[in-house]
């Protein structure tokens, strides 16, 4: 089993190399590509530059909180990670690999496959139309009637956003869960370290001859303790297993010598 030392220092190299990769990845966005083909490449390589950039600023948020002591942040930035690694592997698994196990695609299995990369790139509930013209009354509204529609059981809530709609986390999580229920374990504890219960109340805690104190700075640290057991966890479910999808993702981009001149 490897120590704290030589995990962090794994995550630290890790995190380096993403950090290099993202600067070096350079794919903008052009939805107005006509065909397919080249148009689901655009889609996989601004997903693969989107997920190393967002996997990225998280392990090196782990690395900064970790080394400050902050381990409500380490908590937080975990289970992003995570929720990102299973989001990846639920679109590739259940998504784009009954698709592209086809010996080939008809014109409306690529009309899917890219409803399924926008879906995969861009959905989403709110709305950020109205965010970015600061139209907050409209998002107010919105939000209202959504909450209207819970209460009445006849309406399905659901606030527009003009996006694809999103899968949910919790979704991607269980799916993995049927496969290895230990994601399900991790998962659950990182949640419960991020909601307002005792498992976020434990990381700022510390305890000394007096008893348990809700501040770090009593004593010994109960956030540093649930780090160091829960570290193991977090890196088994995330680092090996976003490198793999990730590589599966990039396997799905048309080499060129297949694409139409």
């Amino acid at each position: 089993m490897q120590t704290q030392a030589e995990l962090m220092d794994m995550l630290r190299q890790g995190t380096a190399h993403l950090v290099r990769m993202s600067e070096q990845l350079d794919f903008p966005w052009t939805p107005d590509v006509q065909d397919p083909m080249r148009l689901h490449n655009m889609y996989a390589r601004s997903l693969v530059t989107c997920y190393v950039s967002k996997f990225a600023q998280l392990s090196e948020a782990i690395l900064d909180s970790v080394e400050d002591q902050r381990f409500l942040v380490y908590a937080l930035a975990g289970r992003s990670l995570i929720e990102s690694t299973a989001t990846l592997r639920y679109y590739l698994l259940e998504k784009y690999k009954p698709l592209l196990d086809k010996a080939s695609l008809s014109n409306e299995d690529m009309k899917m496959l890219i409803e399924i990369d926008d879906q995969h790139l861009r959905g989403g509930r709110f709305d950020w139309e109205s965010f970015f013209t600061q139209r907050y009354d409209a998002l107010k509204a919105a939000a209202s009637k959504a909450l209207l529609d819970k209460k009445d059981k006849s309406q399905k809530a659901h606030v527009s956003s003009g996006l694809p709609h999103q899968t949910n986390v919790l979704t991607c999580i269980e799916n993995w869960g049927k496969t290895s229920p230990e994601i399900m374990v991790i998962y659950n504890l990182f949640c419960d370290l991020v909601h307002p219960n005792m498992g976020s109340t434990f990381l700022v805690a510390s305890m000394n001859n007096d008893g348990l104190h809700f501040t770090q700075s009593r004593g010994s640290s109960m956030g540093a303790k649930i780090f160091e057991q829960s570290l193991p966890m977090l890196l088994s479910t995330t680092m090996k297993p976003f490198s793999d999808y990730l590589g599966m993702l990039m396997m799905t981009i048309y080499p060129d010598d297949q694409l139409k001149g």
